[in-house]
């Protein structure tokens, strides 16, 4: 097995999401890897719902900076040293591939099978099948 420098976990505050995070610890640990948690918000899956309470977007953000805070804290309990969060916006499918994979040079991705946005995947399908297609590196998809 070669080495995991950088293991990127994809979180949505989904069950299958903090699965992700629990198989991601003890493989960027015995890898002494730098570990990215990474929270993409998809502002158009709440835009329908925005015109009537402007509020919500703010909310999914205080409640996207409040997981990554808790998940940095797990991971640094857990012995990971390099710990970075990213709160991106846009297309998790996207942002994931074109922006952070990228930026930190990630050799693994881990993320859940499922998220929260049904309606996303109805009409453009399974984020974690895109990423598994489209990753330039290795993808783990776990299921709870």
């Amino acid at each position: 097995m070669h080495t995991m420098n950088v293991v990127l976990v994809a979180v949505d505050g989904s069950e299958q999401a903090e699965y992700a995070f629990e198989t991601a610890l003890p493989i960027a640990k015995a890898q002494e890897a730098q570990l990215i948690i990474a929270r993409v918000i998809n502002k158009n899956a709440y835009q329908p719902m925005s015109s009537y309470a402007p509020s919500i977007i703010e909310k999914v953000q205080e409640d996207a900076n409040a997981l990554l805070a808790k998940y940095k804290k797990q991971a640094e309990e857990a012995g990971i040293t390099d710990v970075t969060v990213e709160l991106l916006y846009g297309s998790p499918k996207t942002k994931i591939i074109r922006d952070i994979v990228p930026k930190y040079h990630v050799d693994l991705i881990i993320t859940g099978a499922t998220g929260l946005n049904a309606v996303e995947k109805i009409f453009m399908g399974s984020v974690s099948e895109h990423i598994a297609k489209a990753a330039p590196c290795s993808v783990m998809v776990v299921r709870s």
